[in-house]
């Protein structure tokens, strides 16, 4: 045994050495290096000086900017807002079992699906406009922009709806670690001890915290906001369109200087969220004394009665803890099964639309039912084998590029891993499609099928290492320690051993994969260069189109793919979980 303990220490084999060095070359020269070369190509189209004067004297360039700035900047602040209040109102109680389990649904959906449903109830002619009718006496629509509308209002709802569910999850994933929850435990109770209500321990300490941990999603989220095309679309105001759509149609021109235009102002958008970066972290250092002298001198809550302690009945809470933090866990419940409606009422909206023929206003229900949308849907089965086959080879190939890293890398680099990893998510995916589309255009892979899942591998690879580093990072190195002991080589181990032990995790990875690369818009338009569709793309420019029903049958085959892939990943998840 000593000397089987003493050859594990010994000097990898060469082989295994080339190996791990192999893995590591690819995963900079598949990630790292297509990224820094997307960046270089985008600024440096977006360098000319005639595309900044032609994007300043553009009349549409100022509206569309504020459009922009609504949305983006407007969702992430509501978002995060919320999701703060909520997971501060509803952890630990029932309230925020049942919101982890709608979660995993509601982040499978993906952002065109969502927006075609609220389309179908927000707009003039909607369900919630049918429901209000017999009210209103109403007999035709009413003539209200409540979609499409010049403040970009719809979009930065429909927004927030889509990305607090995402920073719901990720709170929920930071509260779930082990040596996490003992500790926020024992830090309520010694505030309440302290004369301090829960709301006040979270703003005061518990929040202040976490901020670094939350930082890359807000930025995802904000990121996101400011160049979404395929929701603003759908839900975006028309004349002029959000600066992104705007950008976006300047890239697909046929005039260079529009295209160089188009580049300028996805510039603009990551211009916009660098400022916004640096005025956040020059308020947080300028306000850090005041802050830290409101977190240890502010008023307390009466929670302990008067006979209990000092602290009580020292009059009104005057807390500056912000207005809704006061609001009770009943009322956190009620918003949260609001939003869970809202994305509920709007997948209905989409089944019932796809299966809609004439449906005159104000009847709550249509009065022909009729397959003919999903009669053309069928006719297009070759969009969605390109979506199924895409998404398949982008998922297998962004998990088997994350597991070769993971094994040939120590733990010690994960923080820059992850961080490297992490950037085509926080950098506005417009300005980096720029670049990556000026690269395939150069390897002539732009319209290819290769070209198309390489991309949409690329795009994936940052969720797909978040959702498999913890657990592989978990897994008891004992079990290699066993195995080179009885001779088994490292290869027989990987799969023989590990591969069955990380099932449940791999099969989550590949399914997260999977459901972001059918959720692609941008890359498809961009790398598919019109010969390669899928549903996304599909589903958006038919809905955007004004064909609602085939539009609607596209986004239900949109939203169910996701869904079967993360199905399928609990069932092996569960069968893991009764193995003996």
């Amino acid at each position: 045994m000593a000397a089987a303990l003493r050859s594990l220490s010994a000097p990898s084999p060469v082989a295994w050495r080339l190996v791990r060095w192999a893995a590591r070359g690819a995963g900079v020269g598949l990630v790292a290096l297509p990224l820094g070369l997307a960046l270089v190509v985008a600024l440096g189209e977006a360098g000319q000086p005639a595309a900044w004067q032609a994007l300043r004297e553009d009349p549409q360039t100022g509206p569309a900017l504020r459009s922009s700035l609504v949305s983006g900047l407007g969702s992430t602040l509501i978002a995060t807002a919320l999701s703060l209040w909520l997971a501060t109102q509803l952890w630990d109680r029932p309230p925020w079992l049942a919101l982890q389990r709608r979660l995993p649904a509601m982040l499978a959906v993906p952002h065109a699906a969502l927006a075609i449903g609220l389309l179908l109830l927000w707009m003039p002619g909607g369900w919630i406009a049918r429901l209000l009718a017999p009210l209103a006496g109403w007999d035709v629509p009413p003539d209200w922009a409540t979609v499409n509308d010049p403040h970009a209002l719809a979009l930065t709802l429909a927004l927030v709806l889509k990305e607090t569910p995402f920073l719901l999850w990720t709170i929920a994933a930071l509260l779930a670690r082990p040596d996490v929850a003992p500790r926020l435990r024992q830090q309520l109770a010694l505030g309440r001890s302290l004369g301090y209500a829960p709301a006040q321990v979270w703003w005061r300490v518990v929040w202040p915290g976490w901020g670094g941990a939350l930082v890359w999603p807000v930025a995802a989220v904000a990121a996101y906001g400011l160049t979404v095309v395929d929701m603003a679309l759908v839900l975006g105001p028309g004349a002029p369109p959000t600066l992104a759509v705007l950008a976006w149609q300047w890239l697909l021109d046929a005039d260079p200087l529009r295209n160089a235009q188009g580049a300028a102002a996805a510039c603009v958008l990551v211009g916009v969220m660098a400022l916004g970066a640096g005025v956040l972290l020059a308020s947080s250092r300028a306000l850090h004394p005041v802050r830290q002298a409101w977190s240890v001198r502010g008023p307390r809550h009466p929670v302990i009665p008067a006979q209990a302690g000092t602290h009580a009945g020292r009059g009104r809470w005057r807390s500056w803890v912000p207005a809704f933090a006061g609001m009770t866990e009943g009322g956190a419940a009620v918003t949260e099964r609001g939003i869970a409606g809202f994305w509920l009422a709007a997948g209905l909206a989409l089944v019932v639309a796809s299966v809609s023929g004439v449906w005159r206003f104000p009847a709550l229900w249509p009065t022909v039912w009729t397959l003919a949308a999903w009669t053309q849907v069928g006719a297009a089965a070759g969009t969605l084998w390109t979506t199924l086959a895409v998404a398949l080879a982008a998922s297998a190939l962004s998990v088997a590029l994350v597991v070769l890293w993971l094994e040939a890398t120590p733990p010690a680099w994960d923080r820059a891993a992850t961080a490297a990893a992490l950037v085509p998510v926080v950098v506005p995916g417009l300005l980096l499609m720029v670049g990556v589309y000026r690269i395939a255009l150069a390897l002539r892979l732009d319209g290819t099928f290769t070209g198309l899942a390489l991309v949409h591998a690329w795009m994936a690879l940052p969720y797909v290492l978040v959702t498999l580093l913890p657990a592989w990072r978990r897994f008891d190195p004992r079990h290699a320690w066993v195995a080179q002991t009885l001779g088994r080589s490292r290869l027989a181990f990987a799969w023989q051993v590990k591969r069955p032990l990380l099932a449940a995790p791999l099969a989550s990875a590949l399914a997260v994969g999977f459901a972001v690369s059918v959720g692609q818009y941008l890359p498809t338009l961009f790398i598919g260069a019109g010969r390669l569709a899928t549903v996304t793309t599909e589903a958006v420019t038919l809905s955007a189109g004004g064909q609602r029903a085939t539009g609607a049958a596209f986004a239900v085959l949109q939203a169910l793919l996701p869904l079967l892939g993360f199905a399928l990943a609990g069932i092996v998840g569960r069968a893991q979980a009764v193995r003996p």
